[in-house]
């Protein structure tokens, strides 16, 4: 260094200890890598650095009580820091999102542990909660509905399930922070009641996981989890709101948290309620309706060696309809919805040498209840169904790496539900709206599901370009219950059963920047409560349980290849699900079903995903799948099988602003399952926009954007989709 540069180095520094502060830190992704060359600018004097290759910057700031600092990089979303004076006495941490977010994506889904994407074997779409905060969705599924293989089922409105290469109806496993979502709906779990602004992110993993999840889990998991909270120093919170034009949707909520030294809380209160949408022509679609509140509370400790979570999700939905062809003389809806899920979450860091031991565990008493009232002139019928239930679960495991390349986790682990009862209510009315009949009928009592399993995984990775992953899994199950028409009266009908699962997948590194994988799997589903013992109303009118059902098991192949860069990433995915004793829904007359079992049913389909960046500030991307299922003893198309779908669009950024542009070309189905019906194709064009401006935040959506006209899905109730729906949104930060 010359004379003068070490000169013009001690002004500067003499110039920052008089008039200002100095900032020291690190700039890294978020795979804790160090990003070499980062800009770090504060505009208010034009002072900027760069990061060397170490990640490492020092800078001169104003001696003010918070300021804002920006750091760029090439390769990286821009972001900024808002930095307190009072953190200028340690050494601070900047961490950028990749441009190509597989580059360094964490995920902890597939595996139980924490592993990078580009590393697991297996098909895994990870959606953010910044992406879900710009979209706006009413619920999660809605949220989802772009990610490769995912489809919705249902008849419209609030209600939604998902469906993920063509599995669905409690083959998908939701999970909430890891803990098991039922629900007594006929479609299976949506986690409607959890707002999509408490979500952090959401992991869809579309490969079978019974050896880690056990039942339910035989088409992939759907992994919710909510925002954590914050260890910064002092009180700080976020205020949002967001209002829709096609059905008067309006949210609102506030949120509040804090830290002091080693202990953190949060609390979130959402609300979202709607009233009938509007489909294209301006006409309402009746008992499209919806109401639901939450409350979302977490406290938090964390030490090197220790991580303790409490948390409570508290969730009220009131008048939820169900749109259906025959709404405005047979109307169905969901009065009420109940949820309570505490949790707790314990790791010990550090055990037996770099061991990690984890234990989790869950109770959520909880109830839905239906109604459907019928009218001939007047109103002649009230149907009314209340399903209670508590589901509680814990699981203990113990993980740990042997050596760089061979980690071993294995533990037990147990999910229950417990006091499951139905009770069903018919009331007539004459045509002064008096009382003349009420006939109560217990559907089942003493509902009981115990899954008890054991399981072990294995991960090695000492031969040059080759990961191989092995898991078993042995599970022990019984459920029981005493349906209402059973025979003698206490008469409990009981079916106990053991299934072992296996996992054996390889992945293989074709180039540095090219990774195949392909995995075996054996998974299985054992009949839910409502399978097996409900008969009652429902929210497509009225259906028979079969207590003679069989679970359903089986075999899969999924493989695929990646191709990853700088600012290109593309994933082909081929996969073939061989389900034995398939539960199958059928329509026995225009509103009764019922379930049986057939004798196999197949699943084969492509999925094909691909991004890239033309540069920094201009994205392109793309998604299809086509998927095929049919009976194997029949040779008839099954249900819920999506026809083939593409999705396209461009993002752009402009400092402050970003802007996207999509669009969804659905086409036809012509052959539909036993209980649907054939629809043509469609095509959607969806607009959104963001600004943001320190802590404030803007979104704007137009969702249908051309006004199209169309029905998405193969169910005979279905009804035609909104019609143009702009939606306003905005979060101030504090």
């Amino acid at each position: 260094m010359s004379r003068v540069s070490v000169i013009i180095l001690a002004v500067i520094t003499l110039a920052i200890q008089a008039f200002g502060a100095e900032i020291r830190g690190t700039v890294i992704g978020t795979g804790q890598n160090p990003l070499e060359g980062a800009v770090i600018i504060y505009r208010p004097t034009g002072a900027k650095t760069l990061t060397d290759v170490r990640g490492e910057f020092i800078l001169g700031v104003p001696d003010v009580e918070k300021f804002r600092l920006e750091v760029i990089h090439p390769d990286y979303y821009e972001r900024e820091f808002l930095v307190a004076k009072k953190d200028l006495g340690r050494k601070l941490v900047f961490t950028l999102i990749p441009l190509i977010r597989q580059n360094e994506e964490i995920v902890v889904t597939a595996l139980r542990y924490p592993e990078p994407a580009m590393k697991i074997p297996a098909a895994e779409t990870v959606v953010q909660g910044a992406t879900l905060a710009e979209k706006m969705p009413a619920n999660i599924m809605e949220g989802l509905q772009d990610v490769p293989g995912v489809a919705a089922l249902g008849s419209g409105g609030f209600s939604l399930v998902p469906t993920v290469r063509g599995l669905a109806r409690r083959r998908i496993l939701y999970l909430i922070d890891g803990a098991r979502i039922e629900s007594d709906r006929r479609t299976g779990p949506n986690a409607s009641f959890l707002n999509p602004e408490d979500v952090d992110r959401v992991e869809v993993l579309r490969s079978p996981s019974s050896v880690f999840y056990g039942s339910d889990a035989i088409g992939g998991v759907i992994h919710l989890m909510t925002k954590p909270p914050d260890f910064d120093e002092g009180i700080h919170g976020r205020v949002n709101a967001n209002y829709g034009t096609v059905n008067g949707e309006k949210g609102v909520g506030i949120s509040l948290g804090g830290a002091r030294k080693t202990v953190a809380f949060s609390l979130s209160f959402q609300n979202l309620d709607a009233t009938n949408y509007r489909a294209p022509g301006g006409l309402r679609v009746l008992q499209s309706q919806f109401r639901q509140g939450s409350l979302l509370a977490k406290l938090s400790h964390r030490t090197d060696k220790r991580e303790i979570d409490l948390s409570f999700l508290g969730a009220r939905g009131t008048d939820i309809g169900k749109p259906n062809s025959t709404a405005s003389t047979k109307p169905t809806w969901y009065p009420r919805e109940n949820q309570n899920l505490v949790q707790v979450h314990w790791k010990e860091k550090a055990v037996g040498r770099e061991g990690e031991v984890l234990f989790h565990a869950f109770v959520n008493p909880n109830f839905l209840e239906t109604r459907t009232d019928t009218y001939d002139v007047y109103r002649t019928n009230e149907s009314f169904a209340r399903t209670q239930s508590t589901e509680f679960g814990a699981q203990l495991s113990y993980g740990k790496k042997f050596s760089p390349s061979l980690r071993l986790e294995g533990g037990v682990d147990y999910f229950g539900r417990g006091g499951a009862r139905a009770l069903n209510t018919y009331t007539s009315f004459d045509s002064t709206g008096a009382v003349t009949e009420v006939q109560e009928e217990i559907s089942f009592t003493r509902g009981r599901r115990g899954d008890l399993g054991f399981f072990l995984s294995a991960d090695y990775s000492g031969i040059k370009n080759l990961d191989f992953l092995a898991g078993a899994r042995l599970d022990l199950l019984a459920s029981s219950a005493r349906p209402g028409a059973a025979g003698s009266p206490g008469e409990v009908v009981r079916t106990r059963t053991s299934t072992p699962t296996g996992f054996f997948a390889v992945s293989y590194s074709l180039t540095q920047n090219t990774t195949v994988f392909i995995n075996l799997s054996r998974a299985y589903r054992l009949p839910s409560l409502s399978e097996l013992y409900y008969t009652g109303i429902s929210g497509r009118g009225f259906i028979i349980g079969q207590p003679g059902l069989l679970p359903e098991t089986s075999l899969s192949v999924d493989g695929g290849i990646r191709w990853l860069g700088r600012r290109f990433f593309a994933g082909l995915y081929g996969f073939s699900y061989e389900i034995s004793d398939m539960i199958e829904r059928y329509r026995l007359d225009p509103s009764t079903y019922t379930y049986g079992n057939i004798e196999k049913g197949r699943i084969q389909g492509l999925e094909l995903e691909t991004e890239f960046f033309v540069f920094p500030g201009w994205k392109l991307f793309a998604n299809t799948f086509t998927i095929r299922g049919r009976s194997l003893q029949t040779g008839g198309p099954l249900n819920d099988i999506p026809p083939l779908r593409i999705y396209a669009g461009t993002r752009f950024w402009a400092g402050r602003f970003s802007g996207e542009v999509s669009a969804g070309f659905l086409l036809r189905k012509d052959s539909p399952g036993p209980a649907e019906v054939a629809i043509p194709g469609s095509q959607l064009v969806n607009f959104r926009a963001s600004y943001t401006r320190g802590p404030l935040n803007l979104y704007l959506s137009v969702a249908n954007f051309f006004n199209a006209t169309f029905i998405a899905r193969p169910d005979p109730e279905a009804m035609v989709e909104p019609g143009r729906n702009l939606r306003l949104g905005a979060a101030y930060n504090f």
